[in-house]
């Protein structure tokens, strides 16, 4: 019993020390929305692909994003992805991205965020991925 109390003050302590810390993005920036294409489900993973529901995701066109969501055994609900990406404009200019970043699930909803390595510079991302309703809305920062 102490030790289950210890680790429900230490969560809590730490739930309010990350809230003290909130930060809010602001800048230049582009929203995109994306339509869950499929799903492949492994023990502690879950690979996620994605497209872009038009050509029009920034100066990336049509989008193909592939995540895998690791869980955090330590920490219910939350845990690493990694992923790649794949756009392609309406001129023919294929950009490539090396995606990294973090989640935490409330219900049916994923929240990310992420530093990705893409072939125009980094980028900060952060939005959510619906299980539910199979839509995905981000943001992306171009990190300068």
């Amino acid at each position: 019993e102490y030790r289950r109390q210890r680790q429900m003050c230490i969560r809590d302590s730490m739930m309010t020390a990350a809230s003290a810390y909130a930060f809010e993005v602001t800048g230049d920036h582009f929203k995109a929305n994306f339509t869950i294409d499929s799903v492949t489900v492994a023990e502690n993973q879950a690979t996620i692909n994605v497209s872009s529901k038009s050509a029009d995701v920034g100066q990336y066109g049509k989008v193909y994003l592939s995540y895998t969501f690791t869980s955090n055994p330590a920490i219910k609900s939350s845990g690493t992805w990694e992923g790649h990406g794949r756009g392609i404009s309406p001129d023919g200019v294929m950009q490539r991205g090396i995606l990294k970043g973090v989640w935490t699930r409330d219900g049916g909803v994923i929240h990310m965020k992420s530093l990705d390595s893409v072939s125009d510079g980094v980028n900060y991302m952060q939005g959510t991925l619906n299980l539910l309703t199979g839509n995905v809305d981000i943001e992306v920062y171009a990190v300068k």
